[in-house]
């Protein structure tokens, strides 16, 4: 309600005012309410008010009115009741009393209503606070020039004061004798230093350049006949051109990536700044108190004395033409692995021409002794050690290099099978980072050029700060996006003296903006390969409709580059097409066929034959997501195949068919995945917020929280508990960390000492235990992610019941009734359990509240042939009915896709709505010039990936969608919920059929309030509590109900042992060890073999921690623990970019494991179990016992070594190694009394 006031003194303001009206609407006669949770925080009624302004005076008074605004009319009224008998006067300073009077308006705004009642009060000192900041920042400053270069030094003290930087100028321009203009500018409330360059009064144009204040390390300030300011950042510069003069209509503002044509070449290797200032004698004092009130203080220094000043030079031209030129050449006469680590070098910003000119003579004499893969290696190392120097003027490039090559153990590892070293290169903007070669998933492309696997790059497009793309809706972002990803897409780049060319995706690497590219090359039988060689041979598109179709195109060619394994090959006369069962657009068996049970059997015999265990410690799958010829989807097991009269081995349905390939003989089979156990089923923000609309309770959620909660705090109590928060939440499971603590258990040791029963805990236990409890609690209290117990997520198969029903000899078959399920639940080391009773099945993302069906679980009838009684960790949905149960689930379908089974009858949702129906989507087709479809060019497969990274929009839909469920009180009935999931379908179609959201265009639904959901409170800083209001919703209440900061990890190090093998564990352990040996002894920890596998394993570790980390941070890498638990714990405002880490880090570093333990304890080649038998053939004892000498010395060395870095892991690997051996020499070591 909004009430006119009147009789104002003209000095007051707003926050005077409303301090005032405060004191009457807070105050106990007022009937405050009071927040339920919890009682003793009174919960503000929160108001508006506004003072209307006195243009006549230049707005530097009031008119005596104003407005106050409360949130209902029933609070208005009693307001205006309060005052008719209790008059408010106010008085400011050096005036009398005035009385206010006060009438009703009528109603506000509606969005102004709901916002007062949602959101809380705000003390106003807090707000005048906020706007004297404004007014103390609203000051501009002159810029002279600008200057772009890199700091270097030119000397280097081992000891002593550290010498003072130079600042080489690489490009420069003066705004004061070209008529021109720079102002420098603070901007609070978007947290970044702007400098505006150009002459607003007589060009069109000018630019900005954006430094944001998360990416300033520091700032220095000094004299140098002008004041100057040198900015030392962790990333470069964001620039904007504007245009002065715009009549269109177009945004104003458009992302550039240099604000000048000279600055273009230099702006990939200059990124740090440096100002000269307009000479006044308070420019350096103005602008350190500037700095003091944008809260960047601790960055800014004086820079005063010798030591510390900083002086420019515009002679040493590092990166000039001719600078350039004459390294490029010498570089690309290098072979490749040399050449890519040269290239990284200076493209990474560790060494600039000088510095790198001066270090490659030593690497001409190492390439004289050893391989270009060795002297490769060392280069890569020799990065990671010029970005970890506490202090770079310490000691030189050269002396590093040299310290490098001194202490280098090169081993070129043996990765498992379908992996490959590959190299990353990341475009940003203005840079080129490059990354690697570590170990990566291959496919089937790269599978068929071995030993040409250094012609592919991984090449993926970023901001600055390696986040997604992102900018200002006031912005022109779109423009450059097209300008510099469609560039490098369209007419590749050179690196190393190699020309790389656009190759292809994969729908996966497409949602991370990431692509493949090639270096054309000969090969010895199929002559050149290049781009249109390989886009050729995959499949044959000739004079199809999907030529005309880029988005489709490129999908389905991205079918050959899915992330796979390699398995077993199947001749043309053991695999056939059948149709599908049901009709379009809802077929029931989308993406679905069949295998026989002996060719899964050497599938997983395959899959397994690198493997340590050969697959004995998990449960064979039933099905499995493959890639096949012009095939994808899913293939489950048919025991009936097996007997099939003409040896069929494998039925593949008309659905999983995207493309025709020239006839073969034989072809593999790529596995995607084999789903060879049970996921856990989690709730998620979207999940809770559905269920909760469709009528479940918040005790519910509750106690799944809590329970939870309990599970995570209780991580220190035993080694059980702290196995089963691993194992929930899938971590450590490079490094075995569950079955190596089952081990240890078995030796009768628990984390805390009972009785008899000794404790094994240790600092560096004791750091794993706490990144755990991290990464768990985050993901809880910011995701909702809690385990739902008793319930999974599996992967969707279809009964094949009706199609032996066509068959001859087959009676009485049973088939799934509509809205059934069947779902057998194996794990390791327990018995089959079958799902049943009602339950609720869902898929993500989730959007609309009928994702969310309620289905019946059975169990296979006795007496009658059931094709799905064999099957387990899948989840068997019905064939029968007008309408696939997987369309039903957020358009599900069955080529992979994994479905949630909630079995939890508190989760079942009282109320029931309709699955959401969109219709199918069109697919956009490219036209010629007379409106006829045209066949696609890769020019255009290249316009469809700009297009993409700048319509992927479905985070910010489905983000959206939440917060105005939250907001409205029809919750995700609201008609903008079922607008947005309608938009939300369209973009995860989007990949497929071309057709984007166009969010500039069709205004999307906006949120009724500007503050959001206090759940909604990102987790990287403290948010303002004015953006956030506490909301009411299951959500809020979760998210306040874990009071939780991240804490510091306690990086402690272990005193090591006054004598070796003297803790408890391994004078345990050493009982087992010598049972194997004739003659035992003690290991010295001298072992040269020993030594070189840990400092191998040392190395590549650290390589792990900081290349894997998130931070721009020079010298920031991962913890140890980190690595081992398999999490990333820095804070990230992209969930996604971490999950991507994340994924690369664990790849890499079970890679990193699993060579260790072949250094250890080698196989055999080939060593596998038999075909058809459950154990592999037996490894000589010798060979063992070998083997287990190596690992005990191994977890011998950690404990010598275990203040250095590497130890505590590398300890971790030998003691499973021990644990193995001692498996399979049969010595039990189960707990006994001795």
């Amino acid at each position: 309600m909004d009430i006119a006031i009147r009789g104002i003194p003209d000095t007051a303001n707003n926050w005077q005012l409303t301090k005032l009206l405060a004191t009457v609407i807070h105050s106990d006669e007022f009937h405050p309410t009071h927040d339920v949770e919890r009682p003793e925080r009174q919960l503000l009624l929160n108001f508006q008010v506004k003072v209307n302004i006195n243009e006549n005076l230049g707005g530097y008074r009031n008119d005596t009115t104003g407005t106050l605004t409360l949130p209902t009319s029933e609070i208005g009224k009693k307001f205006l009741n309060w005052v008719d008998t209790s008059p408010i006067r106010m008085q400011v300073e050096g005036g009398k009393p005035q009385k206010l009077r006060f009438r009703p308006r009528g109603r506000c705004y509606d969005d102004l209503a709901l916002t007062l009642q949602r959101t809380p009060y705000v003390d106003p000192d807090r707000e005048a606070e906020h706007a004297e900041i404004l007014r103390e920042l609203d000051h501009r400053l002159r810029v002279d020039t600008v200057q772009f270069g890199v700091y270097y030094h030119t000397q280097y003290r081992p000891t002593g004061p550290l010498p003072s930087r130079g600042f080489s100028v690489e490009w420069e321009h003066d705004y004061v004798t070209d008529a021109q203009s720079a102002w420098l500018t603070f901007e609070y409330d978007h947290k970044l230093i702007r400098i505006r360059v150009g002459n607003e009064t007589r060009d069109n144009q000018a630019f900005d350049i954006n430094i944001n204040f998360s990416s300033i390390n520091k700032i220095g300030g000094g004299y140098d006949g002008k004041p100057y300011l040198c900015f030392d950042t962790l990333t470069p510069p964001s620039f904007e051109s504007i245009n002065l003069y715009n009549s269109t209509g177009q945004k104003s503002k458009e992302r550039v990536g240099y604000i000048h044509d000279a600055h273009k070449d230099r702006a990939p290797f200059a990124c740090q700044m440096r100002l000269l200032l307009y000479n006044e004698a308070d420019s350096l004092a103005t602008f350190r108190y500037l700095c003091k009130n944008a809260g960047l203080g601790s960055q800014f220094r004086e820079l005063k004395s010798v030591n510390l000043s900083i002086e420019a030079t515009s002679q040493l031209k590092f990166f000039d033409e001719k600078s350039l030129f004459r390294i490029r050449k010498t570089i690309k006469q290098f072979e490749w692995p040399v050449a890519f680590q040269l290239e990284a070098l200076l493209y990474n910003g560790y060494l600039n021409t000088r510095q790198l000119e001066e270090v490659i003579p030593r690497v001409s004499h190492w390439l004289k002794q050893k391989p270009s893969e060795y002297v490769g290696d060392l280069l890569r190392h020799f990065g990671v050690a010029l970005e970890e120097r506490p202090a770079p003027g310490r000691e030189s490039p050269l002396d590093c290099f040299e310290r490098v090559a001194k202490e280098f153990i090169y081993d070129a590892s043996k990765l498992a099978s379908g992996h490959f070293p590959c190299g990353h290169v990341t475009f940003t903007p203005t840079r080129q980072l490059l990354e690697g070669p570590y170990a990566t998933q291959s496919n089937r492309i790269i599978r068929q050029y071995v030993g040409y696997e250094h012609n592919f790059l991984r090449v993926d497009f970023r901001d600055e700060d390696r986040l997604q793309y992102r900018w200002d809706r006031t912005v022109d972002g779109a423009t450059f996006v097209r300008q510099r990803v469609g560039t490098v897409l369209k007419e590749g780049f050179t690196l190393g003296g190699k020309h790389f060319e656009f190759l292809a995706y994969s729908t996966s690497a497409l949602r991370e903006h990431a692509v493949w590219f090639i270096c054309p090359f000969y090969h010895p039988k199929l002559g050149l390969v290049n781009g249109d060689r390989i886009r050729h041979d995959i499949g044959d598109f000739r004079g199809k409709k999907i030529m005309t179709q880029p988005s489709k195109l490129a999908a389905r060619i991205g079918q050959a580059f899915t992330a796979t394994d390699p398995s077993v090959r199947i001749a043309r006369d053991q695999w056939e097409e059948i149709p599908d069962i049901g009709t379009e657009p809802h077929i029931h068996t989308d993406g679905a066929g069949t295998i026989s049970q002996s060719l899964a059997d050497e599938i997983w015999e395959e899959l397994c034959k690198d493997r340590r265990d050969h697959g004995n410690t998990t449960i064979k799958p039933s099905a499995f997501q493959i890639r096949f010829l012009g095939y994808k989807g899913v293939v489950a097991v048919d025991k009936e195949l097996d007997k099939h009269p003409d040896g069929i081995r494998m039925r593949l349905r008309e659905s999983m068919n995207k493309f025709s390939v020239d006839t073969q003989d034989a072809a593999d089979i790529e596995i995607a995945r084999a789903f060879d156990k049970p996921n856990a089923s989690y709730l998620n923000r979207a999940l809770v917020m559905v269920l909760e609309d469709k009528d479940v309770s918040l005790p519910v959620f509750q106690r799944l929280q809590e329970t939870a909660l309990a599970d995570t705090h209780t991580i220190d109590d035993s080694l059980e508990l702290f196995r089963g928060v691993l194992m929930t939440h899938a971590l450590g499971n490079g490094y075995r960390l569950s079955s190596l603590l089952t081990s240890i258990e078995s030796l009768g040791f628990d984390i805390k000492a009972r009785g008899r029963t000794p404790s094994v805990d240790t600092p560096f236990l004791q750091q794993l235990r706490q990144v755990a409890k991290i990464d768990v609690l985050r993901e809880i209290k910011h995701q909702a992610r809690i385990p739902i117990p008793g319930s999974f997520k599996l992967v969707g198969v279809p009964d094949e019941g009706p199609t032996y029903r066509e068959l001859e000899g087959y009676e009485d078959i049973f088939c799934l009734p509509a809205n059934h399920i069947a779902a057998c639940v194996h794990e390791y080391g327990k018995e089959p359990v079958w799902l049943e009773g009602q339950c609720t099945i869902s898929r993500s993302p989730i959007t609309h509240p009928g994702d969310v069906q309620t289905v019946f679980a059975m169990k296979p009838p006795e007496g009658q042939l059931c094709a799905f009684s064999h099957l387990v960790n899948v989840v068997v949905l019905p064939t029968q009915g007008p309408r696939s149960l997987a369309s039903c689930l957020g358009g599900g379908d069955l080529d992979g896709d994994t479905y949630d089974v909630i079995v939890d009858t508190e989760l079942l949702p009282p109320t029931k709505h309709d699955a959401a129906a969109y219709p199918p989507g069109v697919t956009f087709t490219l036209l010629d010039d007379d409106g006829e479809p045209r066949e696609c060019e890769v020019e255009d497969i290249c316009d469809f990936i700009v297009e993409y990274i700048n319509s992927d929009v479905l985070g910010l839909l489905s983000d959206r969608l939440l917060i105005i469920a939250d907001q409205s009180k029809q919750g995700i009935h609201d008609p903008d919920c079922k607008k947005l999931a309608a938009l939300c379908s369209q973009a995860v179609d989007y990949p497929k059929n071309g057709i984007p959201v166009d969010i500039d265009n069709n205004k999307l639904p906006k949120t009724l309030i500007r503050c959001k959901p206090d759940w909604h409170a990102a987790e990287v800083v403290d948010p303002r509590h004015t953006d956030y209001y506490r909301s009411d919703k299951v959500l809020g209440q979760l998210y306040r109900q874990i009071e939780w900061k991240q804490p510091d990890i306690d990086v402690s190090e272990r005193t090591p042992e006054s004598h070796v093998l003297s803790d408890c564990l391994s004078i345990t352990l050493r009982c087992y060890v010598e049972r194997a040996f004739d003659v035992y002894t003690d290991p010295d920890g001298k072992s040269p073999q020993i030594d070189r596998v840990f400092r191998r394993y040392a190395e590549e570790l650290n390589y792990v921690c900081v290349t894997h980390t998130l931070s721009n941070t020079p010298g920031t890498k991962l913890l140890e623990a980190e690595v081992v638990v398999g999490t990333i714990l820095a804070k990230c405002t992209q969930r996604r970019w971490r999950k991507d880490r994340m994924w690369k880090m664990r790849t890499h570093a079970s890679q990193l494991v699993r060579d260790v333990k072949r250094h250890l304890f080698p196989l055999p080649p080939g060593e596998k179990g038999k075909k058809g038998e459950k154990d592999p053939i037996p490894i000589p004892p010798s060979d063992i016992k070998a083997g287990l000498k190596r690992a005990w010395d191994a977890w011998d060395y950690s404990l010598r070594n275990s203040k250095t870095f590497g130890a505590q892991s590398f300890g971790l690997i030998a003691l499973d190694v021990v644990f193995d051996c001692l498996q399979r020499l049969g010595i039990d070591v189960a707990f006994k009394k001795v």
